[in-house]
């Protein structure tokens, strides 16, 4: 079994393979790699909006113009951006593309007390807003962002990867 969370390296280099265009992201501790290293690509274009719920309109903007937007967020933000999530995604059927870091996951796992409570949200969150999500965990579960990305593209909704780990480099 490989180590636990995807290396940023790879992340980056699936990103550019899918035809990512844009990552829209605000630095974490569990993903400050993979934002540096997305900042370095000369491919895809780092935005860093003010609030998550922001990162949802510039994405749909970004889609109406042409682009391939991905939105790297943790839970918490996604829950501060549900709204914008609604009216810029679900409502007008918008294909958004999600990559969820799942905060308090890697403690709920190891049986940390307390429990975060936004691990405990984030699926049932997901679910609820009829968002299909999967986990990216490991380098072997890269492939998910092919299935991610091809399921918003086919449904034109927006559809998750979830990453329970910080990145690696």
């Amino acid at each position: 079994m490989s180590e636990r969370g995807a290396s940023a390296a790879k992340a980056l280099a699936k990103f550019e393979a899918l035809g990512f265009t844009h990552v829209l992201m605000l630095p974490d501790s569990e993903s400050r790699l993979l934002y540096d290293a997305v900042g370095r690509s000369p491919s895809v274009r780092l935005i860093t909006p003010c609030r998550e719920g922001e990162s949802m309109a510039i994405a749909a903007g970004l889609w109406a113009g042409g682009k391939k937007p991905l939105i790297v967020i943790q839970c918490t933000g996604l829950m501060e951006a549900g709204d914008a999530l609604r009216g810029c995604g679900l409502g007008p059927r918008i294909p958004l593309r999600l990559m969820v870091g799942w905060r308090g996951y890697a403690g709920a796992i190891a049986s940390k007390k307390p429990t975060d409570s936004a691990y405990t949200y984030t699926e049932p969150l997901l679910s609820a807003w009829g968002i299909p999500h999967w986990h990216l965990m490991r380098d072997e579960d890269l492939p998910l962002l092919d299935t991610m990305d091809q399921t918003a593209g086919e449904t034109s909704l927006p559809a998750a990867v979830v990453t329970g780990f910080t990145f690696r480099p």
